[in-house]
């Protein structure tokens, strides 16, 4: 036999012995979007590999779907000081090597992500998720101590997005080892990972059950989990139609229709935690003109997006909240007044107009054209390109572009995951270059009020008014996110952080 025949009829040999797979056994598969990075909840910053991942891998704390936090492999925890958090762990929850979990693990896991070169000599992607924390300490075998070097009110909104590892599996096997051959504590435990095609695992019997506060608490119903890698979107959809898998990510909104057509499917909604905004460049002109940047929200009516180009599947935001924030300020947005931007671009010295390029991604090439038009009928002369997220942001990082159509995640729906990066003088997400510094003070009070909830919220809301009046940015909406569902899935709902967690889902028939 050839080479090529030999490699046919493995092939062959594979699809056939998976086909028997998911005949066995009840087999749950998701169709993603593209392949995870890793399979070490430490190094990446990717939605999708967390997606897949938090179903091997639990965390101290997890949300529930109403995004509330709550207990999973901590049972309880206090704050001891501004700067201490003591938590108090779960008894008898096991890797799925058998051996059992404990602080040491937490210990291992905090360290390895806050402090420098802790994974093969790298340092954790996921280090500025947790940035005030300094390290963790073992109390005993059940309680351990987070330690921040500041007061950090914000640790129970960003901890779901920490998963815990195994101290002594990563010490023995390596971080490489671990990256491609995991053991959690999660519900599903690791079976296999095709690279560009599908993460296998399958049913944790000595599961402990999962958080208490979302029942039912026990081991997943199904005996196995695929996550299938589909790019294109036509493909996710052609595969749930022909009942190849169950759940397909990202549905975009003109395709909706399509899914709800076919009686064996529904379209899942939900609103996600993402805010879109059209960004200034407010160190250069025309965009250092207040004047200026209110009049672009005056011109842009971010209704009619919403309706026409996103089919109604979002929310107007007026500043960079989320509305499900319990920090959300409810602020008037602007609203569609192109006079009232005419006037103020006149007031400004720009009643002529001027030119400029809104720059996006392909996925927001829609809106940006949408936006463009808006502003081409007050007078400004507006097209759109295109880029590559890399090239893009890296021009962004270095200031060189005047507008640009994005979005940033808030799954913690906390302001300092937002506010911050995105607008305090100098971080990593402030690509328009606002600095002020009365904005910065109410940042760095509400980070530091560790006892006092009502006034860090206090000073949220200010800050929301300040940059709401001083317009960055034209603040556009929180989009929903869209699944495809067969309607054999039993048990699941779409979540506003984009997790999809599988432990309480079945399969009918």
């Amino acid at each position: 036999m050839n080479r090529r025949m030999w490699r046919l009829a493995l092939a062959l040999v594979l699809v056939s012995a998976l086909a028997g797979l998911a005949q066995g056994a009840r087999t749950l598969i998701v169709g993603i979007e593209a392949d995870v990075m890793t399979l070490d909840p430490g190094n990446h910053r990717d939605r999708t590999t967390q997606n897949v991942i938090r179903n091997m891998f639990d965390g101290l704390v997890t949300r529930t779907p109403t995004m509330e936090v709550v207990p999973e492999l901590a049972v309880s925890w206090e704050r001891v000081s501004d700067t201490e958090w003591v938590f108090y762990l779960r008894d008898g929850v096991t890797w799925h090597d058998g051996a059992p979990f404990t602080a040491e693990d937490v210990k291992f896991t905090v360290d390895r992500t806050v402090k420098e070169g802790m994974i093969g000599g790298r340092t954790s992607p996921r280090k500025s998720l947790l940035d005030p924390v300094i390290g963790a300490e073992v109390v005993d075998q059940l309680t351990v101590k987070i330690v921040t070097a500041v007061p950090f009110p914000a640790l129970l909104a960003f901890l779901p997005f920490h998963e815990i590892v195994p101290k002594h599996y990563v010490e023995t096997v390596g971080d490489a080892y671990f990256a491609e051959h995991p053991i959690g504590t999660g519900p599903f435990r690791f079976v296999r990972w095709d690279k560009g095609v599908q993460v296998v695992m399958e049913r944790y019997d000595g599961y402990y059950g999962g958080s208490p506060d979302i029942p039912p608490v026990g081991p997943a119903k199904v005996d196995r989990v695929i996550f299938r890698v589909l790019p294109e979107t036509s493909t996710r959809i052609a595969a749930l139609r022909a009942g190849d898998i169950h759940i397909a990510t990202r549905i975009p909104v003109d395709l909706i229709p399509e899914i709800e057509a076919d009686p064996n499917l529904l379209a899942m909604s939900v609103r996600g935690t993402r805010s879109t905004f059209l960004e200034m460049n407010v160190t250069q002109p025309p965009f250092d003109d207040i004047r200026v940047r209110q009049a672009m929200n005056y011109a842009i009516d971010v209704d009619q997006i919403i309706e026409h180009v996103l089919a109604g599947l979002a929310t107007p935001i007026p500043s960079l909240m989320s509305p499900d924030s319990p920090y959300f300020k409810d602020l008037k947005p602007y609203g569609y007044d192109p006079e009232k931007a005419k006037a103020l671009l006149a007031e400004a010295g720009y009643g002529g107009g001027f030119s400029v390029t809104i720059d996006c991604e392909d996925y927001l090439k829609d809106v940006a054209l949408v936006c463009a038009q808006m502003l081409r009928e007050v007078g400004i002369d507006a097209r759109v390109q295109v880029w590559e997220r890399g090239i893009l942001q890296a021009k962004l990082l270095n200031r060189e572009r005047a507008m640009w159509l994005g979005d940033w995640g808030n799954a913690t729906l906390d302001p300092m995951d937002i506010m911050i990066p995105k607008l305090r003088t100098g971080e990593r997400g402030n690509y328009t270059g606002y600095s002020s510094c009365l904005y910065d003070g109410l940042m760095h009070f509400a980070e530091r009020i560790a006892r006092d909830p009502e006034s860090r919220n206090a000073a949220y809301q200010v800050a929301q008014e300040l940059i709401y009046h001083e317009a960055p940015m034209v603040f556009l909406y929180v989009a929903q996110e869209s699944y495809g569902v067969s309607r054999r899935v039993i048990g699941w709902q779409p979540s506003p952080d984009s997790r999809i967690n599988l432990h309480d889902v079945d399969l009918a028939g």
